[in-house]
């Protein structure tokens, strides 16, 4: 029943988010919380558009033409220097990423990500907890965690321009996850085009393949 009624507000948050006007206000243009009008693109699709080029590394917020409601809520989102599309998508999806709705993309890749979190010492250039680019804006890494709530975000590497659990922002709020005993490996996920992340918690390789192993035996028994 919870379940079901998160699903319906989400879905009425979504229709009252697809009905307004947004607009992109930031570093670029002297942070007028009216000075780029974003395209809903195509015309009912729930997702807003909108150009922007740049020379220099800017923040920015989309907005309703006012500062009276903003997303990201923690804080600005960002972009490098050139061209790029901003995309503002208030549909909400069932798919395993977070954010479900209101997710805010670019076109633009930066194809250097680090996976930070408290169970790694919050090191944004570590080596060891590069990302591997998998294709399409994916980006993926793992590794086996002690047992515990442990955060997570991925940022562009060597700075605190992240995604995490409220979307692209400058240091964005950390994804909590648990590890167990039974289940220590944890896979981290960014999608570097739509601002997304996620991680799955399993049991360990080796655990897997002596599972399959198992699996096996017993069929051919």
């Amino acid at each position: 029943m919870r379940k079901a009624f998160g699903v319906m507000v989400l879905l009425a948050l979504a229709s009252t988010l697809a009905s307004a006007d947004y607009y992109v206000a930031g570093s670029f243009n002297g942070w007028d919380p009216a000075g780029l009008l974003m395209t809903e693109t195509p015309p009912g699709s729930g997702i807003f558009t909108a150009p922007v080029g740049t020379a220099y590394r800017e923040e920015f917020k989309i907005t309703d033409g006012t500062w009276g409601w903003t997303w990201p809520n923690s804080g600005n989102s960002w972009f490098y220097p050139g061209t790029t599309t901003i995309t503002y998508d208030t549909n909400v999806y069932a798919d395993g990423w977070v954010n479900s709705t209101q997710r805010l993309g670019l076109d633009w890749d930066p194809e250097n990500w680090t996976a930070v979190g408290d169970w790694q010492g919050w090191s944004n250039a570590n080596p060891a907890t590069a990302m591997t680019w998998l294709g399409g804006g994916i980006y993926s890494y793992e590794q086996d965690i002690a047992p515990g709530w442990w955060q997570y975000k991925a940022v562009y590497t060597g700075t605190w321009d992240a995604i995490g659990a409220d979307a692209r922002g400058v240091n964005s709020d950390t994804y909590w996850f648990e590890t167990t005993a039974a289940n220590p490996h944890a896979q981290f996920w960014v999608n570097a085009l739509n601002g997304t992340i996620k991680v799955a918690v399993i049991p360990e390789p080796a655990a897997l393949a002596s599972l399959a192993l198992l699996g096996l035996v017993t069929r051919r028994r």
